[in-house]
This record gives structure tokens, C-alpha cells and sequence, in this order.
């Protein structure tokens, strides 16, 4: 599964939406996606990106746990 399904399945978002909220497509490591006041992302390793304040493992892992992955968070600065 993409990130962007793990996150739209977490935040019960519709996947088609989720190009909406890719942050620069071109410009990270992995996809990255700002919904609020928060950025998004799926991968083993914490995001290395300068993007937001610190990157936590996100409260709801149900989706991330289910594809062998983890689904990071962090408020946008």
C-alpha cells in the first residue's frame, strides 16, 4: 500500500483527494502530505526532510502496522 492510501485510510480521507495534499512533489525524499496543521508521512526511517517541527510516530498506526510501515507526523512550523 502507498503512503498516500495508509494516510487517507488513517485520516478517512478519499485517496483520489490525497495529490491535493502532497507537499512539493519534487522537492522531498518521500512523499510528504500537509493536511492542517499537520505534514504526513509513511516510511521506516523518520523523514529526514526540513519540513515541520520535530517528526513523532503518529498516535494511530492501525494502517501503517497493517502494510509493515510507520506513519510519522509533525506540526507544520
Amino acid at each position: 500500500m502507498q503512503s498516500k492510501k495508509i494516510i487517507a485510510s488513517t485520516l478517512s480521507f478519499d485517496v483520489e483527494e490525497m495529490a491535493d495534499y502532497r507537499y512539493q512533489p519534487t522537492r522531498t525524499r518521500q512523499p510528504i502530505f500537509a493536511i492542517g496543521q499537520y505534514y504526513y508521512a509513511c516510511g521506516k526511517r523518520r523523514p529526514s526532510d526540513d519540513v515541520g517541527e520535530d517528526w513523532q510516530i503518529d498516535r494511530d498506526q492501525f494502517w501503517a502496522e497493517q502494510n509493515n510501515t510507520i506513519l510519522w507526523s509533525s506540526k507544520a512550523i
